[in-house]
């Protein structure tokens, strides 16, 4: 792939906004030249969580927040490109070939291999004039595959020097999931279960949404396990059907919801705010190490770092729980490598649309499922598609 600049569009599971990524791709490299993030409107982000927590609505309503989410994406993309314009980052807008949009995913249903994310890429080639590429994970899903995750090729990508150590790469998004790297081009994905969706529901509930997530952990630090409540939320039968499946797999907010607090609450009324943050954590943590044990080390995987990404990172109670039983694990965050935590996913959905033009594949059989590699992405030509 020659020398090319992109943008990439990106709303994670936590639905805290837009990242919007300028990339300038080479052949085995890749730069990012500019990273914005844009906050949604209030009624927009209540809208999509309503959505996402009850599925059942008009279809007026439905094709309403999915141009909403359209015309937030849009307008993040002028945005971005009216600044690296300014800033001289970006040479011209003609130089801009691309936008790669993940969209926001309001369902995720992996046994029946269904998944879907919103936000109508048309209106952002019309309102930029940049041909967008967007509805990644459906071309996988129709393949067979889970849809997700979709990221560790380009994990592979970025860190393909360091597989033969034996290297994960790891998200802590709303969903906590992995990419292990290891010799002889070894590669597997997968979703642990939650990272911060269930935390951050609760810290929005107790504040009656003044806080979005447990800043640094602190509220749970201050909490004490409550070992019958881990138990509760370990022993549904949901949880454990999707906790005993092999890699790849995956998951979402349909299981890991609002309905599965209101539920604890209904179990145990009366515990204190903090004890049941602190458990909630923990539930992560849980999950995460036993996928660690189960797929890595006890099939005597190396295992020597582990790079965390994703908004789980500013959480430095989380990795202390994480560092404690991974004592001889180094623990690194993409800053450590030059890179962004927060801009790693819409990086890789600016590369993942030229990829698409480009006709390579970004899923893999050991990665989502799928039953053989496939190329990913819907066109929306804009004004520039005759150029291209």
């Amino acid at each position: 792939m020659k020398a090319k600049l992109s943008l990439g569009l990106m709303s994670g599971t936590s639905v805290d906004g837009i990242d919007a990524v300028l990339l300038h791709s080479e052949a085995k490299k890749d730069h990012v030249l500019f990273h914005e993030q844009f906050e949604y409107p209030a009624a927009l982000r209540s809208d999509i969580l309503s959505l996402i927590g009850s599925l059942e609505t008009s279809l007026s309503n439905f094709t309403r927040i999915h141009y909403a989410i359209g015309d937030a994406f849009a307008t993040a993309a002028e945005k971005t490109i009216k600044a690296a314009l300014k800033k001289k980052i970006l040479p011209k807008q003609k130089d801009l070939l691309l936008i790669g949009s993940h969209g926001q995913t309001v369902f995720h249903h992996p046994e029946e291999k269904r998944t879907l994310q919103i936000g109508e890429a048309s209106l952002i080639a019309a309102r930029t004039g940049i041909t967008t590429v967007s509805d990644f994970r459906v071309a996988d899903t129709a393949a067979g595959g889970e849809g997700a995750p979709l990221l560790p090729l380009y994990h592979q990508r970025l860190f393909r020097d360091e597989a033969k150590r034996g290297i994960s790469i790891h998200n802590l998004g709303g969903i906590s999931n992995f990419t292990y790297l290891g010799p002889k081009q070894k590669i597997f994905a997968l979703d642990t279960g939650p990272a911060n969706c269930l935390i951050d529901l609760f810290i929005q509930r107790i504040s009656s949404g003044a806080k979005k997530f447990d800043e640094n952990g602190t509220m749970a630090r201050s909490g004490k396990l409550l070992p019958e409540v881990l138990e509760f939320l370990l022993q549904q039968d949901d949880i454990k059907k999707f906790h005993a499946l092999p890699a790849p797999k995956s998951t979402g907010r349909e299981l890991f919801s609002k309905s599965l607090l209101e539920k604890l609450g209904q179990k145990f009324p009366g515990k204190a705010d903090a004890d049941i943050l602190r458990t909630l954590l923990q539930f992560s943590v849980r999950l995460i190490l036993d996928n660690y044990q189960r797929l890595v080390l006890k099939k005597k995987l190396p295992l020597e770092e582990i790079v965390f990404c994703g908004g789980g990172t500013g959480n430095s109670y989380l990795l202390s729980l994480l560092q404690e039983e991974l004592p001889t694990v180094e623990f690194r965050t993409m800053e450590d490598y030059g890179l962004s935590s927060q801009a790693l996913e819409a990086q890789a959905f600016a590369y993942f649309a030229l990829a698409a033009l480009a006709g390579e594949s970004i899923s893999h059989p050991q990665t989502t499922g799928v039953k053989q590699a496939v190329i990913c992405g819907k066109i929306s030509p804009g004004e520039n598609w005759k150029q291209l």
